[in-house]
């Protein structure tokens, strides 16, 4: 049997004792009176309960990733997951490798611009039960997200055995091996595994979860680099000498899409299997991600180049892509549970956590998240040329005359930052006038999509 490498004995005391005690004095305030465990409930009233994406988006944006938390499920049988949910992320521009004896990404082929296109994307989702391998790949942006369900459309049984074998001929399992554990049962078909353990969490999210989502555009060279940190992780659990071994505080489904992100330099990274006391005030807890991600989406690094370069990743992201995250086209997607529904249970549940010193961070992120200008695509576009605009005109060298007599270390980063922002405000301008044009062809009302044609090859794409 091939194993991890091992944490020291006392670290993991110490582990479970602090989680023990984290989780104690949360539980104590369970039921109407309040208390930490409540407050860390995200309440339906302090998010938005419904903004699905504009399908113009995926015109405009031909590559995107998605950190998508979703919350508990529960299903009408009394069966129920852990009620921090589940994360995982949805990749424009990146499809299932069906070449491949075990999960791996490639590039898709050609630009997507609607997700009807079998060739949009793909979502990469880790799983408690896998060994020999670290996630899972789903293929297409339907089978991920609605599970093929059409709005208003009954969801039964029968719909969803249905889904569990699509995904099964789709080839999502093939090469798949699953520790032991996942089932008493004497049936251990692989049907029998996916409906239990996958259905609704890797794939068909709405099936039985609510799902928020903060999307970000990125270039090709980001898009390369998270797919090959993806494909080189799984590599080496497929052909390694160790096993996969989730852990809730060492290695979980966080620990993977964070990383991912971080490989392309959009944040820092969190080190699997390195826990430290400040990492249990910390914790890589899906609705963190989700906010986290979509709060730098909005409010990150931008306008000063000097804050940029004291900021690792966001310095990193400038000079090697010239890109920050902290962009146009940064928005929040937020899907509720399908309704009607014979199988799960509709109410909403999803948990964020941090140390109880903080805990009016995450309330504050998400109303900044409620905002037109981090939800609206035309919104968004029009609040960052504003910006682009300001910070353009603050970059006048008469505001400091001396400053090449005197010299300064922020010269080149300067100069870097200032050639990037001109670029974003000339992207953003194009976009803006590709979305009029779009307006104005016949039939083609704001909010649906349209015959497409020369005028709507978007900026960012091959052509």
């Amino acid at each position: 049997m091939r194993t991890f490498r091992q944490v020291p004995r006392r670290l993991w005391h110490l582990v479970r004792c602090c989680t023990v005690l984290l989780l104690a004095a949360g539980l104590s305030g369970c039921g109407d009176g309040g208390g930490l465990f409540s407050r860390l409930q995200l309440k339906p009233g302090e998010i938005i309960v419904e903004r699905r994406p504009d399908p113009r988006y995926d015109i405009l944006f031909p590559y995107y990733v998605e950190l998508c938390s979703i919350s508990q499920w529960h299903d009408k049988l009394g069966r129920r997951g852990n009620p921090f949910g589940h994360a995982l992320i949805y990749i424009k521009g990146a499809c299932k490798d069906e070449a491949a004896p075990f999960p791996l990404l490639r590039r898709c082929r050609g630009l997507a611009t609607s997700t009807d296109d079998p060739e949009h994307g793909a979502a990469v989702s880790v799983g408690q039960w896998l060994r020999n391998v670290n996630f899972i790949v789903v293929p297409g942006h339907d089978l991920v997200f609605s599970g093929n369900l059409e709005t208003g459309e009954r969801l039964t049984r029968e719909h969803r055995d249905a889904t569990v074998q699509e995904a099964i001929a789709k080839g999502v399992y093939q090469g798949v091996e699953f520790h032991d554990g996942w089932t008493r049962e004497a049936d251990r078909s692989l049907t029998n595994f996916v409906t239990r353990h996958s259905v609704g969490v890797d794939f068909a999210l709405q099936f039985s979860r609510n799902v928020f989502c903060s999307r970000i555009p990125v270039p090709e060279p980001v898009l390369d680099e998270i797919i090959a940190f993806l494909n080189d992780k799984n590599t080496e659990y497929a052909t390694g000498k160790a096993d996969y071994n989730w852990n809730l505080l060492a290695d979980n489904c966080v620990h993977t899409v964070r990383n991912a992100l971080a490989a392309a330099n959009i944040w820092a990274p969190i080190p699997a299997w390195q826990v430290t006391l400040r990492a249990l005030f910390e914790l890589a807890v899906p609705a963190n991600e989700f906010v986290n991600l979509g709060a730098l989406g909005a409010k990150g690094p931008l306008a000063d180049y000097r804050e940029i370069q004291g900021n690792g990743p966001s310095r990193d992201a400038l000079h090697d892509f010239r890109w920050l995250p902290t962009r146009h086209g940064a928005l929040v997607k937020t899907l509720p549970v399908h309704q009607p529904n014979d199988v799960y249970r509709t109410d909403f549940r999803l948990f964020a956590v941090q140390s109880p010193l903080r805990m009016g961070k995450t309330a504050g992120a998400v109303r900044l998240l409620s905002d037109p200008r981090y939800v609206e695509l035309e919104p968004n576009l029009l609040h960052f040329r504003d910006e682009y605009d300001r910070i353009l005109a603050t970059h006048d060298y008469r505001v400091d005359p001396l400053a090449s007599v005197r010299g300064t270390p922020y010269r080149r980063v300067g100069r870097v930052h200032l050639q990037y922002i001109g670029a974003q405000r000339a992207e953003v301008e194009g976009l803006l006038q590709k979305l009029k044009a779009y307006n104005a062809v016949p039939g083609a009302p704001k909010g649906e999509t349209a015959p497409l044609g020369d005028a709507f090859v978007s900026a960012d794409g091959d052509g």
